[in-house]
């Protein structure tokens, strides 16, 4: 018989763990699973669930990601009743609004699910008011308590959430967040006419992002390192594809600089593969990550990054061997990485090897073996 899986994110945005969400929503089993997908209302991927055949598609409007009392209650009780009223038997939450709900209506509902939560990264981070940071750590701790498993993207998520003290080892699996990487591999696209559409040299050495444009991707950062690298070498342009809060600065700060014949903000893509196909070299300035899709996706391309030294950017550029790293907001180090990249003759030699464990279909497999893994055997199966 069926199991029934609920898998529950705060809003289907463009990111790393709404990716991975739809990815197996899309991909679980449907002869072994009954798959749930539930989420707020408004997000960049909402067509893409509609578009999932063989899933239930659930929408709570009041699932959003400021912390709001009244709609964060509403959605708690809401999540309740849709787990009672469809016999889920195992939820699996991502991304922290979605996470603490979610497990905390799981742990309270009458059918009591197993609980899973994948650690796309935490949500505290040393960027934080230190009471912010202190309030987000109890809170996964909690939510810890009832957690019967939790899948970091990679060791070092799981080796901070240790240090951290949320859950015991025994409770952590790895499981990488994962793309697919044939078809990031496999794409083609016409530089020549992609680059000129923007405005920009096809012959310029291309450095590229793909991000939110808030505080954790550091897109002013990434404005600053484009500035450093312009002083040296004029063969250089950026671009920068996603869009956020921090838009109009990033921007202001071009304007600034003058740079805005050679760094352009494209908001958001629907086809990132052809845009990686068009550049040299990936950079990312992240403050804080889990571990980054978007390297992932670069390394399949044949893209070659730069990336500040954190966790989740190191393990990947080392075990990947992608790239460099540079001191997180050390943007003369950074510009520094940059030209060396762009003065070197061969690209570098990625080990794609190393890619097997970060492609959605191995991920799906490893989340379908640690499902049936952990979840009774009896299932009620629906009314």
């Amino acid at each position: 018989m069926k199991k029934n899986i609920a898998i529950v994110i705060t809003r289907l945005d463009l990111g790393g763990a709404q990716k991975v969400a739809l990815e197996l929503a899309a991909g679980l089993d449907k002869k072994k699973f009954n798959v749930h997908l539930i989420c707020g209302t408004g997000g960049f991927l909402d067509a893409d669930a509609k578009n999932i055949k063989g899933i239930t598609l659930g929408f709570i409007p009041e699932l959003i990601h400021p912390i709001h009392i009244l709609a964060d209650f509403m959605a708690y009780i809401k999540l309740i009743h849709y787990f009672e009223k469809n016999h889920i038997e195992l939820v699996h939450t991502h991304s922290s609004k979605a996470g603490l709900l979610g497990r905390l209506a799981a742990a309270t509902a009458d059918n009591k699910p197993v609980i899973f939560h994948t650690v796309h990264g935490f949500p505290f981070h040393e960027y934080q008011n230190p009471l912010a940071r202190l309030m987000y750590i109890g809170l996964e701790r909690f939510a810890g308590i009832f957690t019967k498993k939790f899948i970091a993207v990679g060791a070092d998520v799981l080796e901070y959430g240790l240090n951290n003290g949320v859950g015991t080892r025994d409770k952590y699996a790895v499981i990488r967040a994962a793309v697919d990487v044939m078809e990031f591999k496999k794409a083609k696209a016409d530089r020549k006419k992609y680059l000129s559409s923007l405005g920009l040299n096809p012959e310029a050495f291309t450095v590229g992002m793909i991000g939110n444009l808030k505080k954790q991707k550091n897109p002013v950062g990434f404005v600053k390192i484009a500035k450093l690298s312009n002083v040296d070498n004029k063969n250089l342009q950026f671009i920068f594809a996603g869009g956020g809060p921090l838009r109009v600065e990033a921007q202001e700060l071009i304007d600034k600089y003058k740079l805005g014949d050679r760094v352009k903000l494209l908001g958001w893509i629907n086809e990132p593969e052809k845009m990686l196909k068009c550049i040299d070299l990936f950079l990312l300035t992240s403050l804080w990550e889990g571990l980054p899709c978007t390297l992932v996706q670069a390394a399949a391309a044949g893209v070659p990054a730069v990336a500040s030294d954190i966790a989740g950017n190191s393990e990947f550029i080392k075990l990947a061997n992608s790239g460099e790293l540079y001191p997180p907001k050390d943007y003369k180090a950074g510009a520094e990485a940059v030209l060396r990249a762009a003065g070197k003759k061969k690209k570098q030699n990625i080990k794609t090897s190393a890619l097997k464990k970060f492609d959605v279909k191995y991920m799906v497999k490893e989340h379908e073996k640690l499902y049936l893994k952990e979840m009774p055997s009896n299932s009620p199966g629906p009314k």
